[in-house]
Formats: C-alpha cells, structure tokens, sequence
C-alpha cells in the first residue's frame, strides 16, 4: 500500500511539475530567470526564454485575449508589450528555438519578414517555422537568430496587427486571424521558404 501511495504521489508531482512547464499559467515576469534569453528587438516584448545548454531555446510567448469572440467561436487574441500590461499577458503558446542563419527576402505589408533557409538547415524532427533574429535591427540580408517551433496551448484566433479592431460579429478569417488549436502550429507565425545556401 506504501509503495502505490508514493507512486500516485509521484506521479501526482510530476503532473504538477508538467503543468508549470508546459506554460498553462505561467506568468509575465519581464525575462526573470531562469527564462531570461534576450532577443534584443521588439520580439522580448512577448516572449520569454532560456537557453540551454547546446544554445537551444525553450520557454514561453505570449498574447492579450481582447474580450471580442469571433462569429465561428474563437476568442481573439494578439500579441502586446507585456511590460505595459503584465497581468493581461497569458501563454499562447511554448517555443522551442534551434539557433540558425537565414537570408532576408521580402517584408510583406503587415505580415513578418519573409526569410529563405537551405531546407537541410530546418531542423528535424520538429516544425520549426518562424525565423527570428538577435540584435535591435532587422536585417535586409543575412540574418542569425533562431528558428522556432511553436505549441500552442489554447484555442484562439491569432491576430498579428490590430487585434483589438476585431468584430464579434465576423469569422477568424474575416477579422483577418488564423484560427488556432492545441498543438504544433505552422500558420500563425510562418516566414521561412526554401532557399539556397548562402555565404556567410
């Protein structure tokens, strides 16, 4: 009887641990450690890492639900700086981060900067899908940063610029969001295409 109790106490302890790792409630802490990676640009303002460490990224980024429902159901939800409001920023979804090169390619009007990656650099296992770089300045050419896998933790609809003009009365997609489910998440913050490898 004493070993199942210390094994449903165990495992009880181990759930307990997952949850506060997977994120479900971790708070905005302004980059405490242990999470305390540093992209140096606007991208810290809802994120928060650590590295490990192989130079690896895992931790944690962040949204702002609005209030608004959208007309299929989903609550909208997009990305703010959680220093001016911390206690509205929740976890959208947990990042892993592989650190990378990319060239820049284009910057699509009100989407995120399009880089291309050799497709032997993308990591695998996994489905890393956005590249993000370090230092204040966005690049026009060569870019180091990370690229990054995303897990949402919740249903929302995400939308990157003007989540708070959302209208109830209009789909995701209408209100220009991408609906989201628990899971790997390719859409929301996808700008990585194939290309070919350049000289650094």
């Amino acid at each position: 009887m004493t070993k199942i109790l210390h094994l449903l106490l165990g495992a009880a302890a181990l759930f307990a641990f997952s949850g506060v790792n997977a994120g479900d409630m971790y708070p905005w802490r302004n980059h405490a450690a242990p999470y305390a990676f540093l992209f140096g640009n606007d991208f810290d303002t809802h994120q928060q890492t650590r590295q490990r460490g192989d130079g690896s990224l895992w931790g944690f980024f962040y949204v702002r639900y609005t209030g608004v429902v959208t007309a299929d159901g989903y609550p909208v939800a997009g990305h703010v700086n959680c220093d001016a409001m911390p206690g509205d920023c929740v976890v959208g979804w947990m990042m892993e981060g592989k650190p990378a090169h990319a060239m820049f390619s284009h910057h699509p009007m009100h989407d995120h900067p399009i880089f291309t990656m050799p497709r032997a650099e993308i990591p695998q296992p996994g489905a890393n899908s956005h590249l993000h770089w370090t230092g204040m300045e966005m690049p026009h050419h060569h870019a180091q940063g990370f690229v990054l896998q995303l897990t949402a933790k919740n249903r929302f609809c995400f939308v990157h610029h003007g989540a708070e003009n959302a209208m109830g009365g209009a789909t995701c997609s209408a209100n220009g969001g991408v609906p989201v489910v628990p899971g790997v998440d390719i859409a929301t913050h996808l700008n990585i295409i194939p290309g070919e490898a350049h000289a650094m």
